[in-house]
């Protein structure tokens, strides 16, 4: 199933996605910017199942997805989540 990540992150040099789905590499999946106005994104094939990610903003912040519910890491930040059935993604 194919999984759109967006981020509006408009003074970001590079950003990327990472999670439980790429061994949470921040090197992994950069996403693309769109334009001049600050809009980064990237699709990607996902396997079924209940995915924890967050964004890499320009290599060392860790961001969650603004547009999805989050869960505790257990490091005291927080992650988002996505859920890839046969039947599409939906944010948890």
């Amino acid at each position: 199933m194919y999984v759109r990540f967006v981020l509006y992150a408009p003074g970001a040099k590079q950003v990327a996605v990472a999670g439980t789905f790429n061994q949470w590499d921040q090197n992994a999946a950069r996403l693309v910017r769109l334009g001049a106005d600050g809009i980064w994104t990237i699709t990607l094939a996902l396997p079924q199942g209940q995915h924890q990610y967050a964004f890499v903003v320009d290599g060392q912040r860790w961001v969650p997805d603004p547009a999805a519910p989050g869960i505790d890491d257990g490091f005291g930040r927080r992650n988002s989540v996505v859920a890839v059935t046969a039947h599409g993604a939906r944010t948890l």
